[in-house]
Order: structure tokens, then sequence, then C-alpha cells
């Protein structure tokens, strides 16, 4: 209970030195404000096994020929979800995208299901709640089909795959790219699945443009979901209590946390 009261105790004091600073964006209590930096990590930071395959390469896109603003909330974004304790962030990065594409390509907006992802998806190299990789899901989407959250709701762990649901979406398959033209060019169409690493300060993230600390060693999935010129608009899978509704607003032009390394959307 001491070593809670301890931590607790640490944020309190990082979120008020924090905002007394000039920063970009605001730090807050939340409900991972009674874990360490590394408790933290452990358990929310552990669900992404980083495919090494090379990307896709795409050619140069003239960025001042597409919009200076793309939102796609309200369009072509479900609700903000919640993975809870599962490390399963890739499966919402993937199903992100997968019901951007439906909804901007096929003119509906589909709830699909992380937890047949999570439960079915290890032939692709998915590991469940222990981690995978949001192409790989959206590959194996593209072979059996996605079903919706009402007929295979999520559970938060690992189950047996259930066999004979019906299904509401099947992509084409996985593209990938790398940099920031290929990912503000790809925003245009639709939102794309990144990963980042979310240590540092995505803990106690709350509003503003966020502007670091974070490094690049790729350790979570989230779906960059529009942009400005300052920064991009990405939704996260912990819930809306945490940043912004569940969202944070992360700076363009500097591949901050790695944002622009591994891009994948739906065919």
């Amino acid at each position: 209970m001491f070593a809670k009261y301890n931590t607790f105790k640490y944020w309190v004091d990082f979120v008020r030195n924090h905002n007394s600073a000039n920063n970009t964006w605001e730090a807050g209590i939340n409900e991972f404000s009674d874990l360490s930096p590394e408790e933290f990590s452990a358990i929310y930071l552990s669900g992404l096994k980083v495919d090494e395959t090379p990307v896709q390469q795409h050619a140069e896109v003239d960025l001042s020929t597409l919009a200076n603003d793309v939102d796609w909330r309200g369009k072509a974004v479900t609700p903000v979800k919640n993975q809870g304790q599962c490390g399963s962030c890739w499966a919402f990065s993937a199903t992100g995208a997968m019901e951007g594409f439906s909804a901007t390509k096929k003119g509906s907006l589909p709830n699909l299901s992380e937890q047949q992802l999570v439960d079915c998806s290890g032939s692709t190299g998915n590991q469940g709640c222990n981690g995978g990789w949001p192409s790989w899901a959206i590959t194996y989407a593209s072979r059996s089909g996605s079903a919706s959250q009402s007929s295979y709701p999520y559970t938060g762990r690992g189950g047996a795959c259930k066999t004979g649901v019906p299904t509401v979406f099947k992509p084409s398959g996985a593209p990938t790219g790398s940099s920031e033209n290929t990912l503000v060019a790809q925003l245009n169409n639709f939102p794309v699945s990144v990963a980042v690493d979310a240590s540092g300060g995505f803990q106690s993230y709350k509003g503003g443009v966020f502007s670091g600390p974070c490094g690049s060693a790729l350790n979570h999935a989230v779906l960059a979901v529009g942009y400005t010129g300052q920064y991009y608009i990405v939704k996260n899978s912990w819930g809306t209590s945490w940043g912004s509704g569940g969202y944070i607003m992360m700076a363009r032009g500097k591949n901050l946390c790695g944002i622009n390394q591994k891009l994948a959307w739906v065919s």
C-alpha cells in the first residue's frame, strides 16, 4: 500500500511540475496513476510483436495538392474502445483501419470484433493477449472475414476461436508503408494503423499537442484518424477517461514516437 501511495504521489508531483512549465501538452491524473512507468509498460506496452519485414515503398505525393486538415471522427471512426489489460492493441488498431475503410469506400461503418482477432488469428502470427501486429490481423480478416462486435464481443482475455460466426466485412489485403508523406497521403483516403513508442509521456497525457518525451522503440499500435498542419489526431484503445476523450494529438514533422515507421491500411 505504501508503495502505491509513493507511486501516486510521484504522478501528482509530475503533473504539477509538468503543467507549471511551458509545455505544449497537459498532463493529468488518470486510472494509470497508481502504476510506475515500469509497471505501466509491462501491462499496457507489451502487446506488439513488431513485423521486421520491410514495408512497401510508395511514390511521394505532392502534399500541397491534398487537404490542409483531415478528421475522420464522426464519419469513419467508431467510439473509443478499451483493450483492458490484454495485450491486444494490435487488434484494435486493425479493426479501426477496417472500420474506416468500410465507411469511406463502402458507405457503412461497422463495429468490428477485436476478440475474433485475439482468439482466431494465430495462423498469421498473432498471439492473442500476448501480442500481435495490425497488418497480420488484417491479413487474417482478408481470408476469414471480420465479425461484428455484437456477434463476437470483447472479453479482454484469450479464448477458443468461435466458428460459424457471421462476418460483416472482408478486406482484400493490408498494404504497408512508412514516411510522413505516405501517412498524410493515405489519411486523405481513410484512417491508418500506426505503431508508436508509448512510453514516457503517454501514461499521463490529458490534452494538447503531445511533443514527447518518448522513444522510437515501437511498443503500441493505435489509429491515426486525421491531421492538421501541426499534429496528427490519433485514436487510442485505453478508454475515454485517458487523454482527450481517448485521443491524443501528436506533433507532426519529426516522426514523433516513431509514428511514421510502420504504417498499415486496408485495400
